[in-house]
């Protein structure tokens, strides 16, 4: 790396380096460590601290809206959010660390850094969103259904004489009514219970229509004070056994003391993220094989020579063949022009013809040196000359032909191509031409724009909170029918709104998620293929978020009914106290045919009432009202609102003093949908009429950056190639002739070696082997298959509406407790279906978005490499699908209870009548010493029992009862079910409806699961049997089929051929032979010169004397 940073230094510009791993997981290179508030830490979340408070409930006598009542649901909803803050940000970091970073070339570290940083900040959002999103269905829909709070905060309950029909009554807050929204709040307060005096009012604190709701509304400055603390505890009667201290104000905090729970909670309740960039460890994982860059230099010295040694043989050679005649010709040219010389026509003995033929009969190539007269070796040289000149002249006229004639695969390439340019090649080389991406990952919103229109009704006057409010005035003081439209429709137009508000904040963040998600191609892809390409990510996108919105929304859906939650309507169930009794009982409504206990989409017309009379003064056509309020509007359409006349007529009946302005929904608007299409399609459709989407070319093919585009076509040698190349073997040519000619010549047939299939070449070259993919990216469909097997109940009678019906004709409201089997089995089996329906979606839409996610690879993976991989992908679906339903699930439960929820069959709370009283007194239900009040897993064994059932007869082996129904079946198992003894002795006990035939589950079947286990096992393994064994639900062939790679190269250690020998020999040759004819004599003669003169100085003088 340091010399990639110091080459990077100097050549940033065009330094490219190519990574041989393009694709990693973001945890090799990143870490997020993080703190949540303190709150989520201390005494106040703790099972301990609850417990406290809950001993005050039975010590005291207390209002229901004391705080000393109120603080046992306002704590356990904190614990609540803490859990799910936690869970959910260690599983969606989870999901996180596992996405892919995808880059070709090393990116440097300022560009990679904020990239990361910007992955990191969309993971932080992403997750808070989904967290808010999922709090916030719960919410609207809790409130859209009016369910009931057992702790009276949303809605009052009283009997007239206290006996017979209990009514309910909306609660308020001051001017804001339950009835229209969940945010009606009051300062939480601790009174007198002798005469409703304020003994202190709790800093910071709420009270509201739903626990959850008033707790985000609430802060806790209170809990940062120790004298408040001590305050608040003083009215106990108890002192608490644990050491009560307060939140630590000196902590570095986001938050101020007084924010409220809200603001913490729209931060994940997180501190703090503290994300950790390891540039190193990514180009480690990057392994780039080689670094390139080029910038401006002249020749060297060394290409200089090489150079001119391979031309000089040939180009001496021509010319000692050229210019003699030439100079020959010329000079007997200018003798002609002279006309002072006599011409004389007749030869006395040669024609010009006879010299030719002379001269051609005694050439002479391989003259002896010195010169010979002897004729039998001038004969010999002469045939050796006319040899070479005939194989010459035939070598020039093959390798003439061969180079003028052959179809040349050209290779061109075009230095950082415009997107006109690219076009005008793609025209004409679309099958050759391949223009390499410099930025192969490319986020989704650089050149898609997705734009959508919903349907009218959510900017219409019916879903805003004055069509709301005057609703819930329509019939002024009068009193009227419970199922009459004028009281049902404000929760009608408020489930409308939260469908609208609901669908808005999905489709805003997948949108979100989806604009940044990453594009990944090698090369410029053509237009056609990528408007293809991109136009089924849209679709794709499209799906997954109606998906992943109506799975919620069907989550919530059947949770509520599996618990059957009591609505504040009584459009489910009502209660009545015989006259004997102060305990009333709890009755189903029915609709038709169609009993609530069965189904939760039991409908009736909604109508306007002339009450007391039950009789129907006008039926809102397209409207109606049923068990819960959701349910009925979604089966409820709008054609009324279409329509003036049918809006005049349903105002007529309003009581308000002043009519409202009402405008019709616009026809013309509908799009493909009809003003008489229910709800369910339109939400089936997010509620939209068009959604509008551009795919922008341009922008992506300036965001690939191609640096340069090449490509290949035939064409036949240029002359100036032909030329060069003559000239380039002509002295080698000739020599070699001259040494070959007089031998013998062998000809060496060349044998070419049929390539091995790249496949097979692993075994042999596994570390060098090389195979650059044409497709980097492949949707994971191409090459996985996932099937499974659920567990047998989903596929068996116990989850069939007939066995749940059965189960319903032996209750007998009135003579059955609702604490023996009997009342509850429709229940739990309505919750077992409601299980097995929802893991089959869930896994079906998973499925469907992991088969669309795309698995990246710059070159052909190794086989036990792929499957490996690709095991630790549906491994980590797996994973991520358990965990994402469990979360969901656990959101929900967590979230009933801490708003206690009432359950029709009084399950988790009863309530009784002191004899004379009008208002009920509700207490939480006891299973073994374990009270609803704290815990929503308190249970005990299921039985079958009379009235009161004090003394059971049966107790069902496997099941429980609990304080929820979903809670009673994550505890029990089916024992009882695999047994035909024991299924035999439970139909005994039903006596209101003829026995069936039912035949146990069959032990024998291969399981993971045994017959004790608790559903709540089989529920965390998503009620999974078997997935497919790993080596069918992995298809390396298809991976490889979908990589194509265009060629392989590896590297083997060997020696050079006979070819390439003969062939750099023959190039060389003639130059270096040339050269050194020049170079030798005279560096001889210079040698000699240097060494006569060295003697000359160092010869020995005698000098002559005289005498």
């Amino acid at each position: 790396m340091t010399q990639y940073l110091e080459l990077y230094s100097t050549y940033s510009q065009t330094l490219k380096c190519p990574c041989k791993q393009i694709s990693m997981n973001y945890n090799t290179f990143i870490s997020i460590e993080y703190t949540f508030h303190q709150i989520c830490t201390s005494v106040f979340i703790t099972q301990g601290w609850i417990n406290f408070l809950n001993e005050e409930y039975y010590v005291n006598d207390l209002y229901i809206n004391d705080y000393r009542v109120t603080s046992i649901f306002t704590f356990q909803a904190l614990n609540t959010f803490c859990g799910l803050a936690i869970q959910t940000t260690s599983i969606r970091l989870s999901q996180f660390y596992s996405n892919q970073y995808v880059s070709a070339f090393v990116i440097p570290s300022e560009i990679f850094e904020p990239q990361v940083q910007t992955l990191v900040d969309q993971f932080i959002s992403s997750t808070t969103h989904d967290f808010l999103l999922s709090i916030s269905t719960v919410r609207e829909t809790t409130q859209s259904n009016a369910l009931f709070s057992a702790q009276l905060t949303n809605y009052e309950m009283y009997l007239f004489g206290g006996r017979g029909y209990a009514y309910t009554d909306p609660e308020s807050y001051g001017d804001c009514s339950c009835s229209i929204s969940a945010t009606c709040i009051e300062q939480s307060s601790m009174f007198r219970y002798s005469n409703g005096r304020v003994l202190y009012s709790v800093p910071g604190m709420y009270t509201g229509c739903y626990t959850v709701d008033s707790l985000l509304q609430s802060n806790l400055q209170c809990f940062y004070n120790q004298t408040c603390i001590n305050k608040v505890l003083s009215y106990y009667a108890t002192p608490p056994s644990m050491n009560i201290t307060a939140l630590d104000n000196s902590l570095p905090s986001n938050f101020f003391r007084n924010s409220t729970l809200e603001e913490v909670i729209n931060e994940m309740m997180v501190e703090q993220f503290i994300p950790s960039i390891i540039y190193n460890t990514y180009y480690n994982v990057c392994q780039p094989t080689e670094c390139t860059y080029t910038y401006q230099t002249k020749n060297s010295i060394i290409y200089i020579v090489t150079t001119l040694i391979g031309l000089l043989g040939g180009l001496i050679t021509v010319l000692k063949l050229i210019v003699p005649p030439v100079v020959i010709f010329i000079r007997k040219e200018k003798e002609r022009s002279r006309p002072d010389i006599e011409i004389i026509e007749g030869e006395d003995r040669y024609t010009v013809g006879q010299k030719l033929k002379n001269y051609l009969i005694t050439y002479n190539t391989f003259p002896s040196v010195p010169p010979s007269t002897d004729e039998r070796l001038l004969q010999s040289e002469r045939i050796s000359t006319r040899v070479y000149i005939i194989l010459l002249t035939l070598s020039l006229a093959i390798l003439l032909l061969y180079t003028s004639l052959i179809n040349v695969t050209q290779t061109v390439n075009v230095n950082a191509p415009t997107m006109i340019k690219y076009l005008e090649l793609y025209s004409t080389y679309s099958q050759t031409l391949k223009c390499p991406c410099k930025q192969v990952s490319i986020s989704y919103n650089t050149f898609i724009s997705i734009e959508y229109t919903f349907h009218q009704i959510c900017t219409s006057v019916f879903i805003s909170q004055d069509w709301i409010d005057y609703l819930s005035k329509s019939y002024g003081s009068n009193g009227v029918h419970m199922h009459d439209f004028r009281d049902t429709s404000p929760f009608t137009f408020q489930a409308l709104s939260t469908l609208c508000d609901l669908i808005n904040q999905t489709v805003s963040i997948r949108l979100s998620q989806f604009n940044s998600s990453q594009y990944v191609s090698a090369s410029v892809i053509s237009s056609d293929v990528f408007k293809s390409q991109v136009q089924s990510l849209i679709d794709q996108f499209r799906l997954s978020a109606t998906n992943d919105f109506l799975l919620s929304l069907t989550t919530i859906r059947n949770t509520t009914q599996s618990n059957a939650l009591f609505s504040g309507l009584q459009t489910n169930y009502y209660f009545i106290t015989q006259n004997d009794t102060q305990w009333p009982d709890p009755y189903v409504v029915t609709y038709g045919n169609c009993s609530c206990s069965s189904s939760p989409k039991c409908i009736a017309q909604s109508g306007i009432y002339n009450y007391p009379d039950p009789k129907i003064l006008f039926s809102v056509p397209g409207i109606y009202i049923g068990c819960y309020v959701i349910e009925s509007v979604l089966q409820s359409d709008l054609r009324c609102f279409y329509n003036q006349t049918c809006i005049d007529q349903l105002q007529a009946h309003f009581l308000s003093t002043s009519l409202m302005n009402i405008t019709t929904l616009d026809e013309s608007l509908l799009g493909k949908l009809r003003k008489n299409s229910t709800i369910e399609e339109v939400v089936g459709q997010l509620m939209m009429v068009q959604w509008n989407q551009s795919i922008m070319y341009d922008e992506y093919f300036n965001a690939c950056q191609p640096f340069e585009c090449t490509y290949t076509h035939q064409i036949k040698n240029k002359l100036i190639y032909i030329v060069t190349t003559l000239i380039g073997l002509l002295g080698g040519l000739i020599t070699m002739l001259k040494l070959i000619v007089p031998r013998v010549i062998r000809f060496v047939r060349r044998k070419q070696e049929q390539p091995t299939p790249p496949i097979e070449l692993y075994s042999t070259y596994p570390q060098t082997l090389i195979c650059p993919c044409t497709q980097i990216s492949i949707n994971y469909d191409t090459f996985i298959s996932i099937e499974y097997t659920f567990h047998q109940v989903c596929t068996s009678f116990f989850v069939n509406p007939d066995w749940i019906r059965y189960l319903s004709d032996n209750y007998q409201a009135g003579s059955v407790s609702s604490f023996d089997f009997r009342s509850m089995g429709p229940y739990l089996f309505q919750a077992l279906n409601a299980f097995c329906e929802l893991v089959n979606q869930t896994i079906s839409i998973r499925l469907t978005q992991f088969y669309s996610s795309q698995y990246v690879s710059s070159s052909v993976i190794s086989s036990d490499v792929f499957k490996s991989q690709a095991q630790s992908l549906i491994d980590q679906f797996n994973s991520s699908t358990t965990s994402d339903f469990l979360l969901s699930l656990t959101t929900i439960r967590n979230t009933t209870q801490s708003n206690a929820l009432l359950a029709g069959p009084l399950t988790n709370y009863g309530f009784g009548t002191d004899i004379g009283y009008e208002y009920p007194f509700f207490y939480p239900q006891i299973y073994d010493g374990c009270s609803c009040e704290i815990s929503a897993v308190c249970s005990y064994q299921a039985r079958i029992c009379d009235y009161s059932c004090n003394s059971p007869s049966f107790f069902v082996p496997g099941f429980y009862m609990a304080c929820y129904i979903i809670e009673s079946l994550l505890q029990s198992d089916l024992r009882c079910f695999y047994n035909q003894t024991c299924i035999d002795e439970l139909q005994s006990y039903f006596i209101y409806s003829p026995l069936i035939n039912i035949t146990s589950l069959n032990a024998s079947l291969p399981s993971r699961f045994l017959p004790n286990s608790t559903f709540e096992e089989i529920v965390n393994g998503l009620m999974i049997e078997q997935w497919n064994p790993s080596d069918q639900s992995v298809m390396y062939e298809r991976y490889f089929n979908a990589c194509r790679p265009s060629e392989c190269t590896y590297i083997q250690e060997t020696k050079n051929s006979i070819i390439y020998i003969v062939t750099t020999l023959i190039g060389l040759l003639g130059g270096l032979i040339t050269a050194l004819k020049l170079v030798v004599p005279r560096l001889v003669k210079f040698v000699t010169f240097c060494i006569r003169k060295w003697r000359m100085r160092n010869a020995a003088v005698i000098p002559v004397i005289n005498t």
